[in-house]
């Protein structure tokens, strides 16, 4: 790179033979002209880019459900919440022979030290509708029948998400309607809390992976 001083090298832009010129920061620079950008293509740096792909469209689905439960996280390491996802779940995509695999059992869109729920498995025996009973937990330490419990539902084909509607840790139970597109479509449930008590507000509890099955 050079300072351009004198005739048609007095500044341009652009291409000019061999060149490129530019300005930066206010001042006239060249550098050589790429004709061939170099792009390596091996089967291992395509799969490490299908995996990072894959793993970024999960980040966006998943982004109600991170927006609550990853929310003092991300601040704490100053990301987005969607890197922050893609952080803390890296090793749940594996992409080989140009196939990504999702673990979708050990994907997490909570994390804190609030206690959990002790939630069931999923049910979809009413149509269009999803339910999860849960044993509270209420006298566990650090816990309030007052926090919110949320279910999160993902369907991978559209790569779109929902979040419920929260319910108190006393409750119970926490259900979600479905969307009508989703009919027939196989689709992955988990679950997690937020402190809403006056000693744990604002706690966030590790997410669990509640089931997976068929939407009626």
């Amino acid at each position: 790179m050079g300072k351009i001083n004198q005739g048609i090298l007095d500044g341009f832009n652009g291409k000019v033979g061999t060149v490129v010129g530019y300005k930066v920061h206010g001042k006239k620079v060249m550098r050589a002209y790429v004709d061939k950008v170099k792009d390596p293509r091996t089967a291992k740096q395509l799969d490490a880019r299908l995996r990072f792909k894959t793993l970024a469209a999960i980040a966006v689905g998943f982004l109600t459900a991170g927006k609550k439960g990853l929310e003092n996280v991300a601040k704490s390491w100053r990301h987005t919440v969607a890197n922050s996802f893609m952080r803390i779940n890296q090793g749940s995509v594996h992409a080989e022979g140009g196939v990504a695999e999702v673990e979708y059992g050990s994907l997490v869109c909570s994390l804190g030290p609030l206690p959990q729920v002790g939630f069931s498995a999923a049910s979809f025996e009413e149509p269009l509708h999803v339910s999860v009973a849960f044993t509270p937990n209420s006298d566990t330490p650090g816990a309030d029948a007052d926090d919110d419990v949320y279910l999160f539902v993902y369907e991978p084909e559209s790569g779109q998400g929902l979040l419920s509607a929260p319910v108190k840790r006393s409750t119970g139970t926490v259900e979600m309607h479905l969307p009508s597109t989703w009919s027939g479509m196989t689709v992955h449930v988990y679950g997690f809390a937020i402190g809403g008590g006056r000693d744990n507000a604002g706690r966030r509890s590790l997410s669990a992976y509640v089931g997976t099955g068929n939407v009626g």
